[in-house]
């Protein structure tokens, strides 16, 4: 990337930073010092040079430096910190809804492994979802970083992989909802978050293990042969060494390695991070299919939801591994839904 390419980045960020969180920037030129205006909370708050600085891509007096090897990146965490809710009610709250019979709509969509199924007639209601955005990081002498968003579904708890809900153009706040209650889905967002963080840094970690295959190698190799010029034997000029003066210096040799694989080992140690960073619950229109599960003599009431905005309907949770399916196994007496893996062991 170019640096003009990344001075333009960084000040397309800046501008929208402080206008997200309720101020105003003005700065048309890369090249030119721009300006911004805050609330006195926010300069408080975040530290910032004032409620009125300027700023650019060069180091001036009094000016916000928006650069890289800047302080920039701290501000931008105070502000994000400070002037960006990190919790939010929304809602829409008129959308068609079909009038169709979802009875064969269902029957292709979902699989009732060894279960008889029974649908009702479809409800109209107001679905409500908890939108996680979580920040998941491997650090090992590298790292991996990725960012993961997803719906929850408050009742049926399966995870749904919504369009942005926030581009629908009929969305607005939920200032008469009550306080959000993010615990009702949290285990849910966590256990989903570490799925997603294990299967997108498979690369990462593969690569990391080769690193540490390689380095370990190298390590062996050198002491190694330390080892056999120690033992002296090919050394014709050498002055002969006596058992003990050999021993002791291959126990020397050997205790070394050990020490550098354990620093290797740790040089190389794998943590795993994953942080919630943004939860909003949304409420919006749904149809919901009341259905009857029938495991030889036991008996189940299961809700299906069609969702107005994917237009389709949401998968169920499994509940064992909590992972989101639309094959369903049923256990015997409870009923419990199951996926096709952890069904297998039924």
């Amino acid at each position: 990337m170019s640096t003009n390419t990344l001075d333009r980045d960084l000040q397309a960020f800046a501008i929208e930073l402080f206008e997200r969180s309720g101020g105003i920037a003005d700065w048309p030129q890369t090249d030119q010092t721009g300006s911004v205006v805050v609330s006195p909370e926010l300069a408080a708050n975040a530290r910032l040079p004032g409620e009125e600085f300027s700023m650019g891509t060069m180091a001036a007096p009094k000016s916000l430096h928006v650069g890289l090897a800047s302080e920039f990146l701290d501000v931008a965490e105070r502000v994000l910190n400070v002037g960006i809710p990190r919790q939010g009610s929304f809602c829409i709250q008129d959308r068609y809804l079909t009038s169709r019979d979802l009875t064969d709509r269902i029957a292709r969509t979902f699989a009732w492994q060894n279960a008889r199924a029974k649908c009702q007639a479809a409800e109209p209601a107001q679905a409500e979802y908890h939108l996680w955005t979580l920040l998941g990081s491997m650090r090992s002498e590298d790292v991996f970083e990725a960012t993961f968003r997803f719906a929850v579904n408050v009742e049926s708890r399966a995870v749904v992989e919504m369009p942005d809900f926030f581009q629908e153009p009929d969305v607005c706040s939920d200032v008469a909802g009550s306080p959000l209650n993010d615990a009702e889905t949290y285990d849910i967002a966590v256990a989903e978050g570490k799925r997603r963080l294990i299967e997108s840094s498979l690369d990462f970690v593969q690569r990391i293990e080769q690193r540490l295959k390689r380095d370990r190698k190298r390590l062996q190799d050198y002491y190694r042969a330390l080892g056999r010029e120690a033992d002296g034997s090919k050394r014709r000029t050498a002055v002969a060494s006596t058992p003990e003066e050999v021993a002791a210096k291959k126990r020397a040799v050997d205790l070394e390695l050990r020490r550098k694989l354990a620093e290797l080992n740790e040089n190389y140690l794998m943590q795993a991070t994953l942080r919630p960073v943004v939860v909003a619950r949304v409420q919006m229109p749904a149809l919901v299919v009341p259905i009857t599960i029938q495991r030889k003599q036991a008996i189940r009431d299961y809700r299906l939801y069609w969702n107005s905005l994917m237009k389709k309907f949401e998968p169920l949770e499994c509940s064992r591994c909590h992972c989101s399916t639309y094959s369903a196994t049923f256990e015997n007496d409870t009923v419990d839904l199951l996926c096709t893996r952890c069904a297998e062991g039924i």
